[in-house]
């Protein structure tokens, strides 16, 4: 791009020093033409104030400016100008002579008109061939070093501005994905600002990518769960036992089952295209709290951790029972895992669900990378129903998860 960049202003300054030196020497033509006119128009008033002094036909002006008042004075080989018309005034070219300045004009004196022609020599008063070929030569010499001096200059520029692009380029198609964008300290304000997005924009790609596996990981290790609980509990059905045994072995398969297919729809929820807006909503009853919160009650124990319960009001959701399953049980999981023996506490009111435990405060790295499995469940199920899921530190220890909606009575 730099010699294509080159090539492009370097074909547009050679076009406009052509330009500039054909005008430039049109200029210096027609002004040595124009100035050796007005002398010669000027002569002509020393040569009638002559001629009234009765002086004889020719005067000689200056050795190069002869003037006549009469035409029989005219040497034979300028018989020929007497031709041009009164007034005329400009150089004569191939005449049969040299090249020549003619004034032709008149004026009186005693009453009477008399003739004035007034001849310059052009050989004497203008440029030689050697003269302007000199001119021309330092005109096209001066042209040659603008030419490269300035040629550099867009050089360098072109490459000040080229250089960022080629570098970006360059590290965007490098395979390292932990290559940081960067352009040269003196490069322009706009490439800097494209190197910071992209870099921005990268960082953001890595985190959904690592986000997105989390996910994969999570929902794999939901969904094998009630898988390995059911091929065991059907082998073991296979095995002699008591009706008591078996009782209980169908219990497990069942439980599993429908644990299993509450969390395909709550992931299948995330992947519809549709939500309707005129979609039921329905009351978030304290006893659908109460069995999510003795579902996970032999995790809770396992760790002697005591699980309240505070119901402020019964608020009306869009979320169906599986979904609201999902959200509280992975609220709740990650606050017995992330907590001691201690007291956890489950807030509910018309407008939020909130989640107090008393284990670790939550660190920048855990925000971002989840949290928890769970909490990436969660984040998308509350983009999925324009909820707000927040998780903060609190002031003394522990931390606080919450769901933050819009009550619809």
């Amino acid at each position: 791009m730099t010699s294509k960049l080159s090539i492009y202003f370097a074909s547009i300054a050679i076009l406009v020093a052509a330009l500039l030196f054909i005008f430039s020497q049109s200029v210096l033509y027609w002004l040595e033409d124009e100035l050796n006119r007005r002398t010669l128009q000027q002569s002509a008033e020393t040569a009638i104030v002559q001629f009234k002094h009765q002086a004889s036909s020719p005067v000689i002006i200056t050795n190069s400016t002869k003037a006549y008042n009469r035409i029989e004075d005219l040497p034979q080989k300028y018989h020929a100008l007497t031709q041009y018309p009164l007034g005329f005034l400009d150089e004569i070219h191939d005449a049969g002579f040299e090249d020549l300045f003619f004034y032709h004009t008149e004026y009186t004196h005693d009453g009477k008109r008399y003739p004035l022609l007034l001849i310059m020599d052009a050989e004497h008063v203008e440029l030689s061939s050697t003269e302007w070929r000199n001119i021309n030569l330092v005109s096209i010499i001066v042209m040659l070093v603008l030419f490269v001096l300035f040629g550099y200059a867009i050089t360098k520029l072109a490459r000040r501005l080229i250089t960022p692009v080629t570098q970006l380029s360059q590290q965007l198609k490098s395979t390292d994905p932990k290559t940081h964008f960067s352009v040269p300290d003196d490069a322009a304000t706009e490439f800097t600002e494209l190197a910071s997005s992209l870099n921005y924009y990268r960082s953001e790609n890595e985190l959904l990518i690592r986000q997105e596996q989390a996910f994969a990981k999570y929902a794999s290790h939901e969904l094998r769960t009630p898988l390995t609980i059911i091929q065991g509990a059907t082998k073991l059905l296979e095995l002699d036992g008591d009706a008591k045994f078996h009782c209980r072995q169908r219990e497990r398969i069942a439980k599993a089952a429908t644990d299993m297919n509450q969390t395909i729809e709550a992931l299948l929820s995330l992947v519809k295209h549709e939500q309707s807006e005129d979609a039921n909503y329905r009351v978030f009853e304290q006893t659908e709290i109460e069995q999510i919160i003795e579902y996970l009650q032999p995790l809770a124990d396992s760790k002697s951790i005591t699980v309240k319960l505070v119901v402020n009001a019964e608020p009306k959701i869009q979320p169906s029972r599986p979904v609201m399953r999902m959200l509280l049980s992975n609220l709740l999981s990650n606050a017995i895992n992330a907590s001691d023996p201690s007291l956890i506490t489950v807030e509910i009111d018309n407008s939020e669900i909130r989640v107090l435990d008393q284990g670790s405060k939550v660190s920048e790295q855990n925000k971002q990378e989840g949290h928890g499995l769970g909490l990436l469940i969660v984040d998308a199920l509350c983009q999925r129903y324009n909820w707000k899921f927040s998780l903060v530190s609190r002031e003394s220890n522990g931390s606080i998860a919450s769901l933050n909606f819009n009550s619809h009575q």
